[in-house]
């Protein structure tokens, strides 16, 4: 079936959790303990990843052992944090229960490493990490110590095309003042060494990662951060651009999870059809975001335009609000049902936001829900409001309730309530069926989605893993054949699903898709 709207955009997300324990044992260590424990239990295994396809990144890849999903996703240890990225999708429904797959694969992890190491392991989602610095030499023990704070990424991935990113300084014009206004909605909250922001002790900010930005645009993802970066690997043919947002924050929260989604896809399809041409220009978008991202008990947000004229972040995303409306209007024709939905759900957004109203938003918007938890249990220290949001992101047997059975007999230190977040979603998009999402979850765990290219890879490294030589998010390399999967919907369940039934040979499945594809599948 042909796809309407938002559902030709193909994204993902690459989520890197930390891993930790007690015992003070090497990252790394816990987080290959991991790996080997999700290979046990057959949610992943080994594969080389094709590093040709990897520009400009191919000696970092070479150095990296990676795992492959049952679901398609990556698997990975990234600089000492366990690195999962979701297999490509085309729906927010979808981004949501990939996000849980990839959360259960976490948790999944940490508990065998917990057994193989003899170890508590613990895993979190977010994206900083605090700590106690060492005291100077000479001081007193327990006085002295300073928080630090480090962060690491949620990166969202959105294929668009080459020809509207060929000029940056309209995709900087574009999609920056998108990308510091959304975390009023968008931001997971956390808190940070005061030292980040010229304060004492530690701040509760929107956004964590909007701290640590330097620049507008920047190729680096871990020094001298841009808003935007710059990264040329498209993961598929050349005429595409993968949009490599290194700002999506760590979220848990469903409704925050499918918002974040598809306001990005409709926001990218306006750019890419140029409705976004005369965006508001931020006078100086880094220190914008910073002072937004600060902002959680007044929430002026606001903003300096490069023409003088002063704003606040919601105006900003109304204006994307009536690009999205525009398009919308002018293309006519069938509209897919989640472009429907999301344009009603951020309309109510924007108008609760325009009016302040964030009381609603307990536990939709995520930084709006840690910052009710910190004003309930009233942290006496630094150390006890890291513990809080730390409790909120901690990845345990909660998310198990995503699957369904045994749900009342789950227990759970996290913070975090999936059953109390599903239910708000539920209120807030009630168009959305959100009783189904626990068997959407239960097959997204071991299945790549049906739509997209996904579905040929995963089935061929299951079915054939032993002719698999090499796997990348644009190539499968069997010793028989070299499978080019460079568009983003080629070869998906529809297409080739009825040639891969059980007991299929290998040669027919090649000979289905080099007919489809002749240019494509190289022997």
């Amino acid at each position: 079936m042909p796809r309407v709207g938002t559902e030709d955009k193909i994204r993902g997300i690459e989520q890197e959790y930390p891993v930790s324990a007690r015992a003070g044992l090497n990252p790394s260590v816990l987080v290959n303990a991991a790996i080997q424990g999700l290979k046990r239990q057959r949610f992943s295994r080994d594969v080389q990843w094709d590093i040709i396809m990897e520009v400009s990144q191919e000696l970092y890849e070479s150095r990296i052992a990676s795992s492959f999903g049952e679901n398609g996703s990556r698997i990975y240890n990234d600089m000492g944090h366990l690195e999962i990225a979701t297999p490509s999708y085309n729906n927010p429904f979808d981004a949501v229960a990939y996000d849980k797959a990839s959360e259960i694969y976490a948790f999944v992890g940490s508990r065998e490493a917990s057994l193989s190491l003899k170890e508590k392991v613990l895993i979190h989602k977010n994206n900083v990490a605090n700590f106690f610095t060492p005291p100077e030499s000479g001081v007193r023990k327990g006085k002295g110590r300073k928080i630090k704070t480090n962060t690491y990424a949620t990166h969202g991935n959105i294929l668009t095309k080459r020809a509207a990113c060929k000029d940056w300084s309209l995709v900087e014009r574009a999609l920056i003042p998108w990308v510091v206004t959304r975390i009023v909605f968008t931001g997971s909250g956390d808190v940070v060494s005061g030292d980040t922001i010229g304060k004492e002790g530690v701040k509760f900010v929107i956004s964590p990662r909007a701290i640590f930005v330097l620049q507008k645009s920047s190729l680096s993802t871990t020094s001298r951060r841009g808003i935007l970066n710059t990264r040329d690997q498209p993961h598929a043919a050349h005429h595409y651009w993968r949009l490599h947002d290194i700002h999506y924050e760590a979220l848990r929260s469903e409704y925050a999870i499918f918002m974040r989604d598809i306001a990005q896809a409709l926001v990218v399809r306006a750019f890419e059809l140029g409705y976004l041409h005369d965006a508001p220009e931020l006078e100086d978008p880094v220190s914008a975001f910073k002072k937004i991202s600060r902002d959680t008990q007044e929430c002026d947000w606001e903003i300096q335009l490069k023409n003088r004229e002063r704003t606040d972040a919601v105006s900003i995303l109304q204006f994307y609000l009536a690009a999205i409306e525009q398009m919308q209007e002018s293309e006519g024709g069938e509209r897919s049902k989640w472009d429907e939905i999301g344009l009603k759900g951020l309309k109510e957004l924007i108008d609760d936001l325009e009016a302040r109203s964030l009381e609603k938003y307990l536990d939709g918007i995520e930084w709006v829900t840690k910052l009710a938890l910190l004003v309930n249990y009233e942290p006496k220290s630094a150390l006890e409001g890291m513990g809080i949001c730390n409790q909120y992101a901690l990845v345990d047997e909660s998310v198990l309730y995503y699957r369904g059975g045994e749900q009342e007999s789950i227990k759970s230190d996290c913070l975090f309530n999936p059953k109390e977040s599903l239910a708000f979603a539920a209120r807030k998009l009630p168009q959305v069926d959100w009783s189904s999402l626990s068997e959407r979850v239960k097959y997204a765990v071991s299945n790549a989605p049906e739509q997209t290219r996904e579905f040929f890879k995963a089935e061929m490294v299951k079915r054939y893993g032993s002719h698999v030589n090499h796997v990348s998010w644009s190539t499968v390399v069997l010793d028989e054949a070299r499978i080019i999967v460079d568009e983003p919907f080629m070869l998906n369940k529809e297409e080739i699903g009825g040639e891969m039934k059980e007991g299929m040979e290998l040669e027919g499945i090649l000979a289905a898709a080099k007919s489809l594809y002749p240019e494509k599948v190289i022997f």
